[in-house]
């Protein structure tokens, strides 16, 4: 009968015969060994939870040594997921954590098999420009005048972990398929960032997986209709999509077959999302990637006059309806946040002045801008906010030194990808150059009223990321050109 079970599939040695109760004993020691390991870890884990996270890294660099490339895609698409936890130890970001153990196990598992080469990493401008603001910022705290701080530690600590993430992936994408792989990673990455954003927007809430992975401190308590979506504030999540909707534009436009579906998804949500965070410098940023994107993308003047004149427009319509688009800013709390922002920008400046050159540290000035608002402490509570503005942040906290060294690598990153967008001639090598030169338009507008490097660990690692991709891409241009495998 069909629904009988052949059991001369399943041929077994007599009972009565030596192998057979062998094979019986074998069988039962081995289930005896399970049963008994399973009891013990279990004991283990109960009586020592931090065993559980031991086991956990070292399987996490286990595999980020073995380079095994599901388990890389998954930690890259994942980059959007903030995870705190509240505790004692040290380390409270998990994501961050994961990250510094995928790196830390990569580089292991290069050198142990011989196979990494410190001077072809150390070989582009853009890698030695990260380098040099890295030290700058550790330097700034060494010789700034006023020391480390917990603050301070950490953001040295995520500023590492970025650059590290950068030199790991561009080690690691040494193929097309390999670049183009972790470009539609993170699309569809940024698709479900911006589908639970807009969740978010409809429940009316933070909803409870957010308030896990993020738990909730005094400024987070009341629901403002800003959706935050898997990061810790609604200005970094529009910060995060300004840096993925250029790429997302540019695949929408320029792109073929699946590339443009795919871009214009990501574009589409992304831009939804993109409103639900009420962000008003995360929206200033678009408006300059439109721009950007009419000025690269638009083929006559004509017709750049007439997108553009579009745009204004646009932008006049959303100013004249932002009591509904934007009901948190109105005019009574636009005033003292304000008010706010200038109050932090002058002590910035004065900072600066009494460390020109190096800064007060970076990271310090969290610790620091207390004493010099103590008449507003009840209003601008001490030890909560950043400067908002990127250039006084990096002016105050790493002086002259340090801001140059960053806007050194600012023009580093737009001359290759602007030489990659006039060089190329694949559709998707444009796209990823105009995507990077997009992402540092955003910056550079969205800085004039925030700085995310230090507030959102997933904007700091998006932004190398796509460094890498820029980078590894050129490169294998260049092994192309030399007759070297680039496939």
């Amino acid at each position: 009968m069909a629904d009988t079970l052949d059991y001369a599939q399943f041929p077994a040695a007599p009972l009565g015969s030596q192998g057979g109760f062998a094979g019986v004993r074998a069988w039962r020691r081995r289930e005896l060994a399970i049963g008994v390991s399973s009891a013990l870890a279990a004991s283990v884990f109960a009586c020592f939870p931090w065993s559980l996270a031991l086991v956990g890294g070292l399987t996490i660099v286990g595999l980020a040594a073995a380079e095994n490339e599901p388990f890389i895609l998954t930690v890259i698409f994942l980059i959007p997921v903030g995870w705190i936890v509240n505790s004692d130890f040290p380390i409270k970001n998990v994501s961050v954590a994961i990250r510094i153990l995928v790196l830390a196990g990569f580089f292991l598992g290069r050198l142990m098999r011989g196979k990494l080469s410190g001077r072809e990493l150390l070989r582009p401008s853009i890698t030695r420009a990260s380098l040099l603001f890295l030290c700058l910022a550790v330097g700034s705290n060494a010789w700034g005048g006023i020391g480390w701080s917990h603050e301070s530690w950490r953001s040295v600590y995520d500023l590492a972990a970025f650059i590290g993430f950068f030199m790991m992936l561009l080690t690691w994408m040494d193929s097309r398929r390999r670049i183009r792989t972790v470009l539609a990673i993170l699309l569809y990455s940024a698709m479900g960032t911006a589908v639970f954003a807009i969740a978010q927007e409809v429940a009316g809430g933070y909803t409870s997986l957010w308030l896990y992975l993020s738990p909730s401190g005094d400024e987070f308590d009341r629901w403002a209709s800003r959706a935050p979506s898997f990061l810790n504030y609604s200005n970094s999540l529009a910060g995060y999509l300004d840096l993925i909707l250029p790429f997302a534009l540019a695949c929408c436009l320029l792109g073929k077959g699946r590339w443009k579906q795919l871009g214009g998804w990501a574009t589409g949500l992304g831009v939804l999302a993109l409103l639900c965070t009420q962000s008003l410098g995360g929206l200033a940023g678009f408006v300059a990637i439109l721009i950007l994107a009419v000025t690269c993308l638009a083929g006559s003047q004509r017709r750049r006059v007439i997108l553009l004149t579009g745009i204004c427009a646009a932008v006049f319509l959303v100013y004249a309806q932002r009591g509904i688009l934007s009901p948190a800013h109105t005019e009574e709390a636009l005033g003292p946040d304000a008010m706010m922002r200038l109050l932090l920008w002058g002590t910035a400046w004065d900072l600066f002045l009494k460390s020109p050159v190096f800064g007060v540290g970076w990271g310090n000035f969290i610790n620091l801008y207390g004493s010099y608002l103590t008449a507003f402490s009840d209003w601008i509570k001490p030890g909560v906010f950043g400067i908002h503005n990127i250039y006084l942040q990096l002016l105050a906290e790493t002086g002259v030194a340090g801001c140059t060294s960053f806007f050194y690598l600012v023009v580093q990153v737009w001359r290759q990808a602007w030489g990659q967008w006039r060089s190329s001639f694949d559709y998707l090598d444009r796209a990823l150059a105009f995507g990077v030169m997009g992402a540092l338009v955003s910056v550079l507008v969205h800085g004039l009223v925030d700085f995310l490097f230090q507030v959102s660990p997933q904007f700091g690692t998006l932004f190398w990321v796509l460094l890498a991709l820029l980078v590894a891409n050129g490169r294998l241009a260049s092994w192309t050109e030399k007759g070297r495998p680039g496939a």
